[in-house]
């Protein structure tokens, strides 16, 4: 990547959208765990089971949205799913219900799984430019560490002076504020449009998708190995949650504090990729596999201390391994996909993302009730070693990160 590149407008405010809607999540991450927890008496498995309905409608209606997908108009398909989730999660302290929770994640992650494959399909069109679209992804990191950073500092204040509620009304705004940023993005529209018309080319979408990754190596791999990466930061996010009343005995209102620790850890690691062009630089499975271990490391440093906040920096350090690997996975899936093909690809991922995903946040609430944070945790940071050695041991992996790059 040349030094010299720089963000035009168009992507800069796609990937500001991305980081304000990021801001909001992050304050319902922190509402919804501590929501869950107290409507439920302190139900570690339900809180895994609310945290699996962000995964479940990947795997119910993942293969429909790869045979819909490119016949939507992406633009107005990005508004409307903003402006319903707004809603949706405006909803959650108002009816303040375990039963409408579990419906209003499932439905705002179901706009989300159409949402997120249009984004990522269209990102590389909108930059214009692999060199460009690398940096995006980066700054894009750096980003979300900002709003993560300024985000759980301010989610602390809000629930330590008024309380759960306003935090899910803050995400509802940050949602109509992306949705805004999106529509202010001025490029052929062209781009926008549906790529295909007529109901026949459904089961035709669906198979064209899958068979890029049966005729393609590379992407179904790094397909596979999203879903597996899903199970463990699934995982990983579940436990944390819990760690602060069941493992340190302290308030839980310190979990913003360790969700803020990630947050740095994230914003240094992202910093460091843009300004010193890793991804141009490093292997990328390398690379991949770092995160890894950094995440591994960072998290299980975290159960060799028993005061809470000698926990930060291992938290910091997962952190660091989640933007490096987050990035470069985005990156390379992107890269060695064709546009003609890429949304349909991302909408397959999705499933994968579904199935790894519910599968790590119930397994994990599960493992985390019946045997505790003290056992569970070890089995997940085993899980990330594991993510680390096939990505050094596979072979279809030792390619190049600008590989398969579609004009």
């Amino acid at each position: 990547m040349s030094s010299k590149s720089r963000l035009h407008s168009n992507i800069h405010r796609l990937i500001l959208s991305q980081a304000l809607s990021k801001l909001g999540d992050n304050f319902t991450e922190v509402a919804l765990a501590l929501f869950v927890l107290a409507i439920t008496h302190r139900n570690v498995a339900a809180l895994g089971l609310v945290l699996a309905m962000a995964y479940v409608p990947r795997i119910a209606l993942g293969w429909a949205v790869a045979g819909v997908i490119d016949r939507l108009p992406k633009r107005s398909t990005l508004l409307v799913s903003d402006i319903v989730r707004a809603v949706l999660v405006a909803s959650l302290p108002v009816v303040h219900s375990y039963v409408w929770t579990l419906i209003a994640v499932f439905l705002m992650y179901a706009f989300a799984m159409v949402y997120q494959p249009i984004l990522r399909g269209v990102q590389p069109q909108i930059a214009g430019d692999p060199s460009i679209n690398a940096q995006s992804a980066a700054r894009q990191e750096t980003y979300s560490a900002v709003a993560d950073i300024g985000a759980y500092l301010a989610v602390g204040a809000t629930l330590f002076l008024w309380g759960i509620a306003p935090a899910f009304w803050v995400d509802a705004s940050t949602y109509l504020g992306a949705a805004l940023l999106i529509s202010a993005i001025r490029v052929d529209p062209a781009l926008w449009a549906s790529v295909r018309g007529g109901t026949r080319d459904f089961w035709r979408q669906i198979g064209e998708g899958f068979q890029h990754l049966k005729d393609h190596r590379l992407v179904a791999q790094l397909v596979l190995l999203t879903t597996a990466l899903s199970m463990a930061v699934a995982s990983l996010n579940t436990l944390l949650a819990p760690l602060s009343r069941d493992y340190w005995r302290v308030s839980s209102s310190h979990y913003v504090w360790l969700v803020l620790s990630m947050a740095v850890g994230n914003f240094v690691s992202g910093t460091v990729i843009e300004r010193y062009h890793i991804m141009d630089r490093g292997v990328p499975r390398v690379l991949l596999a770092t995160g890894f271990l950094l995440t591994a490391v960072g998290f299980g440093s975290v159960l060799l201390v028993n005061v809470w906040w000698w926990g930060l920096p291992g938290l910091g350090l997962v952190g660091v391994g989640n933007a490096l690997f987050g990035s470069v996975i985005m990156v390379w899936v992107q890269n060695a996909t064709p546009d003609a093909v890429r949304t349909r690809v991302m909408a397959i991922r999705g499933i994968g993302l579904g199935f790894g995903g519910a599968l790590g946040a119930a397994g994990g609430g599960f493992l985390g009730r019946v045997a505790g944070l003290g056992s569970a945790a070890p089995v997940v940071v085993a899980l990330w070693l594991l993510l680390a050695a096939w990505t050094l041991a596979s072979r279809v992996l030792n390619t190049p990160l600008a590989e398969g790059t579609a004009a």
